[in-house]
Parts: C-alpha cells; structure tokens; sequence
C-alpha cells in the first residue's frame, strides 16, 4: 500500500489520533473544489509538531487525493471510525444498580449493554 504525507501550516487538532491498529485509526477525507466527499485512507502517521500526517491510501484504480499546492481547491478532514469512538463502556469491569422506586409493579424484559475493550 503506497502513503501520502500531508503538511499543514498549522498542527492538526489534537483529537487526531494514531492507533496501534487498523481498527483504532482515524480516517481522512477531502472534500474537492466540486463539493464531492472522498475517503483518502487511514492516518497511520503524525509528526511530533503535529504538521505532518502520514496516510495510507485506499487501494483502488483512481485514488482520490489532495491537490499539492493549492490549498483552496481540496478540504481535508478527519474522522473517527464510530464503532471505535462511539460513547460505549469501556474497561473491563462494570457495575450496574437499578431501582424501581414504583408502588407498581414492573417486569423487566432485558438488559443489554454494548462493552469496548480499552486496554489489552
């Protein structure tokens, strides 16, 4: 897989991350001077000063990227992936207490949770 390396005037926002897998890393996109959105690949690189970003590029037949040089014809942006980043439980253990404060009665049907590993 071929990479590209970005660099920016300014660092990138410190929410980009590096993960340790292809799971874990941030997608870049680019927005063209048309308004089409494309995927450029995943961030698998960022410099210390955080100017620089390294991608893998998606391999395909017309990898889409950005234009060197003009700043105004191509946006480039990033994204978490969501089923990494969502606002799940993470860690390993979880400890859960429900009440039913009701003079009624109630029936519970089910309970279910979705838990993301945080550390191995």
């Amino acid at each position: 897989m071929s990479t590209i390396s970005l660099a920016f005037d300014n660092p990138v926002n410190t929410s980009l991350q590096i993960g340790g897998n292809a799971d874990a890393r941030d997608s870049a996109f680019m927005k063209s001077a048309d308004g089409s959105i494309h995927y450029i690949g995943d961030v698998t690189a960022l410099s210390a000063d955080r100017k620089t970003v390294t991608i893998t590029i998606v391999p395909s037949d017309n990898p889409q990227i950005p234009a060197a040089g003009n700043p105004s014809s191509d946006y480039v942006f990033f994204v978490k992936k969501a089923d990494v980043s969502n606002a799940k439980l993470t860690g390993y253990y979880a400890e859960v207490e429900m009440k039913n404060t009701s003079n009624d009665k109630a029936e519970l049907f089910a309970v279910g949770s979705e838990v993301t590993l945080s550390s191995k």
